[in-house]
C-alpha cells in the first residue's frame, strides 16, 4: 500500500500534477499524460482505470467513479463533483461501500450543514450518484441515499441596488465592469456570458444577440452523455447594449475566441473569473487604511446580477421572457427579490368629536 497523499488529496490514485499537467503512474512506474486541465484528465484516465479490478473500499469506488462517471457530466459538475469527493473521501474512504447506512448518511448531511446548509445537499447528492453506479457494479442493492432528504435551503433574496452596483462598478477592472453590465442588460447566466464569442455573425445577428441557454442539457438515453438541448433566446439590441459590446472588443487582442477576456486573449475559466470577482468583492468591503468606510457594506455575488435584471424588470413576464425559465414561478420565487410596494389604504371614518366619545 502506498503512502498516503500529503497534497492535492483529491486527485485519484496514480493521478499527479507535475509541471501544470496531470499524469497517471502505472505498475511498472511509467508515466503518462492525462492533460492540463480536470476535465482532460478525467477523460483520459479512463483508459488506465482497471475498471473490474476490486473494490474494497469507498476510497477504490470513488476512482472509479471518477474515472468512468465524471467524464460524462458537464464541465462545471465535474469541477464541483471533484471538490465534494474530495470531502467525501475523509469520511468515507476507508470504510466497504457494503457497510455504508443511511445513517452514516444522514450523520454526514448533518455534520457539513453546520458548516453549509447548500454543501450539506450538494455532497449528499454527489453520493447518491456514486452509489447509483455501485448499484451498476453490483457492489450493492440500494441507494442509502434515497432514505435522506435534503435540508431546506431557503430562497436567496439578496437584491443589489444601483447604489451598490455602481460602488463595486466604480472599483472594477474594465473587464469586469463589462461583465457586469452585460449580466444586468442581458440577464444571463456567468457561464453564458463568459462562452459569448468576439466576432460571430451567427450570434451577433440583426434581430439581436443569440444566446443558448446553458442549462438547457439532458442524458442521451443511449450512451449517456450529457448533449444539449438548448433553448435560443435572443436579446434585441439597445443602445446600451451595442456601447457595452463595442467596447468590450477594444480590451484585449482583436483576433481572440471570446468577448471577455485576459489581457492575453484568453477566454476566463469560471474558476478564474470567479477569482476575479471575489477578489474585487473583498476590495470593495474592505475598510480603508484611514478608516474610511468600505464602499460596500453587505457582499453580494456576480449571480445576483442576473435576479437584479429579473427584479428591475416592469413585470414578471418581462423577467422570465428575460431569463428564459420555462416555468414563470422560478423566476417569481427565485428572481424578483426587489421589495414590493403597497399604497396605503383610506381610512373608513373620518374623525370628528363624536366618533370619538363614541370610541371612549
Amino acid at each position: 500500500m502506498g503512502r498516503k497523499r500529503r497534497t492535492n488529496k483529491h486527485l485519484p490514485q496514480r493521478v499527479y500534477l507535475k509541471s501544470g499537467s496531470y499524469y497517471f503512474v502505472d505498475t511498472n512506474n511509467a508515466w503518462h499524460r492525462l492533460g492540463d486541465n480536470l476535465h482532460d484528465m478525467y477523460r483520459e484516465l479512463a483508459q488506465y482505470v482497471e475498471r473490474d479490478g476490486p473494490l474494497h473500499t469507498m476510497n477504490a469506488v470513488f476512482d472509479r467513479f471518477i474515472a468512468e462517471k465524471l467524464p460524462l457530466l458537464a464541465p462545471r459538475t465535474q469541477s464541483d463533483y471533484t471538490g465534494y469527493i474530495e470531502n467525501l473521501r475523509l469520511y468515507f474512504g476507508e470504510g466497504p461501500p457494503a457497510d455504508v447506512t443511511s445513517g452514516d448518511v444522514f450523520d454526514y448531511r448533518n455534520k457539513r450543514a453546520k458548516k453549509s446548509v447548500v454543501q450539506a445537499n450538494r455532497e449528499k447528492s454527489c453520493l447518491s450518484s456514486v452509489f447509483t453506479a455501485c448499484n451498476e457494479w453490483k457492489l450493492r442493492n440500494d441507494n442509502p441515499c434515497k432514505l435522506v432528504p435534503k435540508l431546506n435551503e431557503g430562497e436567496r433574496d439578496r437584491y443589489v441596488t444601483d447604489e451598490e452596483f455602481l460602488a463595486v462598478y466604480r472599483l472594477a477592472t474594465p473587464v469586469l465592469q463589462v461583465a457586469m453590465d452585460l449580466a444586468t442588460i442581458t440577464g444571463q447566466r456567468e457561464g453564458d456570458l463568459l462562452k459569448m464569442p468576439c466576432n460571430d455573425p451567427r450570434i451577433y445577428s440583426k434581430a439581436g444577440v443569440v444566446f443558448k441557454v446553458g442549462k438547457s442539457k439532458r442524458r442521451h438515453p443511449r450512451h449517456g452523455k450529457v448533449i444539449e438541448t438548448a433553448k435560443t433566446l435572443i436579446v434585441e439590441w439597445s443602445d446600451e447594449l451595442h456601447a457595452v459590446i463595442d467596447r468590450a472588443r477594444t480590451l484585449g487582442p482583436r483576433l481572440r475566441p471570446t468577448l471577455i477576456c485576459n489581457l492575453s486573449g484568453l477566454a476566463y475559466t469560471e474558476s478564474g473569473f470567479r477569482s476575479n470577482w471575489h477578489k474585487l468583492l473583498v476590495k470593495a468591503t474592505k475598510k480603508g487604511k484611514d478608516g474610511t468606510p468600505a464602499a460596500l457594506a453587505d457582499w453580494f455575488t456576480f449571480h445576483d446580477l442576473r435576479a437584479k435584471r429579473a427584479s428591475d424588470a416592469e413585470d414578471l413576464e418581462e423577467a422570465n421572457d428575460a431569463l428564459a425559465h420555462g416555468d414563470m414561478k422560478t423566476t417569481q420565487k427565485v428572481y424578483r427579490r426587489k421589495p414590493r410596494r403597497a399604497r396605503a389604504g383610506a381610512k373608513i371614518l373620518e374623525s370628528s368629536p363624536d366618533i370619538r366619545n363614541d370610541a371612549t
